[in-house]
């Protein structure tokens, strides 16, 4: 906890019993969606309010301990994010277990400009199956 402590703290967001327990689920589980993680915390938080649960994933996106999972039931889905630095990454899912693991390799990174757009942003997920259920 230590570690999401000094992330929380270097975004200046704060340690609150909520972000500790959404953390404390994504240490247990690979992934989640919004309303998971909401029945979840109903459970133990007397006033829990979806839209409260969506921008703590939000902020934990932000400061980088959450990425944003994007599947093909268009669904929204949160996964743990073990980039441990704030550097420029993207991710690989695996489709059968929800693992979420960081790829550093970026063809746009260094990029202004591509066909003549100015670049702003990007987004790059790649699904696979990890080594781990290949090996089942």
């Amino acid at each position: 906890m230590q570690y999401f402590m000094a992330k929380l703290k270097l975004h200046n967001l704060k340690f609150t019993p909520r972000r500790i327990a959404i953390i404390q689920l994504f240490l247990s589980n690979n992934i989640f969606t919004p309303e998971e993680i909401w029945n979840r915390l109903k459970k133990q938080f007397k006033k829990c309010g979806l839209p409260g649960v969506y921008r703590n994933l939000e902020s934990l996106v932000e400061c980088g301990i959450l990425a944003k999972i994007h599947k093909i039931d268009r669904k929204r889905y949160y996964g743990l994010c073990s980039a441990k630095e704030n550097i420029h990454h993207h991710h690989i899912i695996c489709l059968q277990c929800g693992k979420v693991d960081d790829i550093s390799d970026c063809f746009f990174e260094k990029k202004e400009t591509i066909k003549g757009y100015k670049l702003i942003s990007h987004y790059i997920q790649l699904n696979g199956i990890c080594e781990g259920c290949l090996n089942k």
